[in-house]
């Protein structure tokens, strides 16, 4: 009798032990795998999209930043991480508004804004910014999350719309004023701007010369055109032909490329010399030429090339008494001054005086972020008694740093400080009427005035061939110790 023998019974799988720590460790390994790929999976979707992720705490101390915010700040991750926010990347006149913000935040309240940020190496760079509430996994708001969209090229577009729009509209509002001598002066413009005709606008500094140079160019045919300017005082009397009419590579030392001159730049728009007085003599031929027959050489360069540009020129100086003197060539300022303009100075149009401190009060308050202003009856008064040696461009100057001392609403102008009358510049007609002294008293009077007038029409500034000292004939220490005995150290400059 066989016997088979039966098949060894199958043990039965083991069990899971909830407790063994080779499964506990295998559960925990595998579920940080998975946490890392979810973290691996948000941080590549941050990372990819094309707005700028900012995550901060409740002190707007910065936990996260992706590569897009690191590309619009120019800070690296590792300095932004830690950093307060707005104390980086906002100026400081915008921090108090960010303070707000972020307590706005912390109450649940979302936000979209615009803000100039400031980039690592100092440059501005507009952003919009839609700002949420950072909540933790119990719902509590632990921080913000900022969205930023790079809107640079939206934002010069809307100024250079607002430019243009200012400087185009057809009621002068750039130019502002309603007296007699301005109007003048418009009527001239609407009578010129449609030719082709050379100008040359005079008058004293800060009058707004540019301004005339703009309204002609902006109602001529070549107002499509570039009206490009050139400030010959500022150009070194060695670069002058360069300047004008552009070099080859390797002309001179330094001439590492070729370089395109004013003039071409100008081609078929309008050319405005500023201070033409200032063009040395020996380039003055040269530029009678290219006023003449259209025709220049570039420095290094002998062809010949030929632009179509109108002229308009400035000046503060008396060419003619320049001509007499051989310092400014008879025939190149018969040439200039086919049309001649002459602006009136401030003290020639006080009746413009108010309109122009209040638009100046306008936009320096927005450009400060200032609240908004306004002048007293008694503060115009004051500015209408002033003598204003530098026209309008030291009136906005005066405005502007009105609006930067003014305390809790009150604006202080500053010409005439509290027992100080003789502060001020006195008008053309006072001094005419003072110009005798009686008595060494009278004499000691006079002479402060003229210090005061001095450093009136030179910012305070003593020293230097453009300081108040060569304007009086004097040593730079004498008038210094004029100026530290008389008590005038006030009315000094910055740089003296």
């Amino acid at each position: 009798m066989s016997t088979t023998s039966a098949p060894p019974k199958e043990k039965p799988a083991a069990t899971t032990d909830a407790g063994d720590p080779a499964s506990l460790l295998a559960r925990t390994q595998d579920l940080s795998r998975r946490l890392h790929e979810r973290e691996e999976f948000y941080r590549s979707v941050l990372e990819s999209l094309g707005e700028g992720v900012l995550i901060t705490d409740r002190e707007n101390r910065i936990l996260y930043a992706n590569s897009r915010v690191e590309c619009l700040t120019g800070y690296s991750r590792a300095e932004l991480i830690g950093a307060v926010s707005y104390e980086l990347l906002t100026p400081k006149e915008e921090w108090p508004a960010m303070r707000r913000r972020l307590k706005e935040r912390l109450t649940g309240k979302e936000e979209e804004y615009e803000l100039e940020h400031v980039r690592k190496d100092g440059g501005r760079h507009w952003v919009s910014v839609r700002a949420l509430p950072y909540r933790n996994g119990r719902g509590d708001i632990v921080g913000t999350i900022g969205l930023l969209s790079c809107i640079k090229e939206r934002k010069n577009l809307e100024f250079e719309n607002e430019y243009l729009q200012e400087e185009l509209r057809g009621n002068y509002r750039a130019i502002i004023g309603e007296s007699p001598a301005l109007k003048k002066v418009l009527a001239q413009i609407e009578m010129v701007a449609p030719t082709n005709a050379s100008v040359l606008i005079l008058g004293e500094s800060g009058t707004g010369k540019e301004l005339v140079a703009r309204a002609i160019h902006d109602r001529s045919p070549r107002q499509a055109a570039a009206l490009v300017r050139v400030n010959c005082a500022s150009v070194p009397r060695e670069l002058f032909e360069s300047e004008f009419f552009g070099h080859v590579r390797g002309a001179f030392t330094g001439a590492v490329k070729d370089r395109v001159g004013r003039f071409e730049l100008a081609h078929g728009g309008t050319l405005f010399l500023d201070e033409i007085g200032e063009v040395p003599l020996e380039l003055q031929s040269k530029l009678l030429r290219v006023l003449q027959e259209g025709q220049f050489e570039k420095v290094g360069e002998d062809r010949t090339r030929t632009v179509d540009v109108r002229i308009i020129a400035a000046t503060n100086r008396d060419l003619e008494a320049e001509v007499k003197a051989g310092r400014f060539r008879q025939d190149l300022y018969y040439r200039l001054s086919v049309f001649p303009i002459e602006l009136p100075s401030l003290r020639d149009r006080v009746e413009d005086i108010s309109a122009l401190a209040q638009r100046f009060l306008q936009e320096s308050a927005r450009k400060l972020g200032a609240p908004a202003l306004r002048l007293t009856p008694a503060q115009v008064k004051e500015l209408q008694s002033y003598d204003w040696p530098g026209n309008v461009r030291e009136l906005q100057n005066v405005i502007e740093r009105a609006v930067i001392r003014s305390r809790n609403g009150h604006l202080d102008v500053g010409l005439l400080p509290a027992g100080h009358t003789a502060a001020r510049a006195p008008r053309k007609s006072d001094s005419a009427a003072k110009f005798a002294p009686t008595s060494l008293h009278d004499l000691k009077q006079r002479e402060r005035v003229f210090i005061l007038e001095a450093l009136a029409k030179t910012g305070g500034k003593i020293y230097g061939p453009d300081g108040a000292a060569a304007l009086l004939g004097l040593k730079p220490t004498t008038l210094s110790s004029k100026v530290h005995r008389m008590g005038l150290k006030k009315f000094l400059g910055g740089s003296r």
